[in-house]
């Protein structure tokens, strides 16, 4: 599994820390969670184009986690060249709705024309691909908001030795909930938001110590921390994670990568 941290900051702009966004090359797949500003641009920087994508996961609807849906659909109308695999795109409930505005805003140029495009409204669940398992649970932020957690499927050695595959989990954003400790379960990467620091905590948002009760919790390996709002300049997040935590902690900054 490749992951790459295509956004680890928020609507503020900030010099490496761009809005919401995570890259998965899973399985066969190109795989993206959330799509903030930014986030077409960026993969075209590590090789990924839009062609490439399989399937895009949103955590909720706030722009600095939905924005870039409109140029990559946009994009994906451009005839040369001409975009043939299907895309399928899940969220929470009020997907469609959220299609439906964007496509009348913009007078229907993010609608297909060479490709087929799902939408899947999605809540608590369990989906099964080729080669990977999502699973889903509600975070507490804003109406319906999801955590996701990505394993893959395990090879025919990793059965007979009895490992379990190779698991990412991310939160979006989130307070601290039992929802995210579950979904982070000794995930073999844990990619928390960490908005505010422990001193400006605001309700839907996690601050660095709470952050490292949900990785000591989950017992993870490791932990990284993204969404930065610029308040961190010169804060020293890792003590406050290290209150509760003791694992590998990174730091996003836009295209830390991973092979997991």
């Amino acid at each position: 599994m490749r992951v790459t941290v295509l956004g680890a900051g928020t609507a503020i702009p900030a010099t490496d820390r761009s809005p919401s966004g995570i890259y998965v090359q899973i399985g066969r797949e190109h795989v993206i969670l959330d799509a903030g500003a930014g986030t077409l641009q960026r993969l075209q920087r590590i090789g990924v184009t839009f062609l490439d994508l399989d399937r895009i996961f949103l955590t909720h609807f706030h722009p600095d986690h939905c924005l870039d849906l409109v140029s990559i659909l946009f994009a994906m109308r451009i005839p040369h060249p001409a975009r043939r695999k299907p895309l399928t795109i899940y969220g929470p409930p009020g997907l469609r709705r959220l299609y439906r505005q964007l496509n009348t805003t913009f007078h229907g140029w993010i609608q297909p024309r060479t490709y087929r495009l799902t939408l899947k409204e999605i809540g608590q669940t369990t989906l099964r691909f080729n080669g990977y398992t999502v699973r889903t649970k509600p975070m507490s932020h804003s109406a319906r908001a999801l955590g996701y957690r990505l394993e893959a499927h395990r090879g025919e050695g990793q059965r007979e030795a009895g490992r379990k595959g190779r698991s990412l989990a991310y939160s979006g954003d989130t307070e601290y909930c039992r929802g995210i400790v579950e979904l982070g379960r000794e995930a073999d990467l844990l990619i928390l938001e960490c908005s505010m620091t422990d001193e400006r905590k605001v309700d839907g948002h996690l601050t660095p110590t709470a952050c490292g009760r949900i990785a000591h919790e989950a017992s993870c390996r490791p932990l990284v921390l993204t969404h930065f709002y610029p308040l961190f300049a010169g804060y020293d997040t890792r003590r406050r994670v290290r209150r509760h935590f003791r694992g590998a902690v990174t730091l996003a900054k836009d295209l830390t990568s991973f092979l997991v």
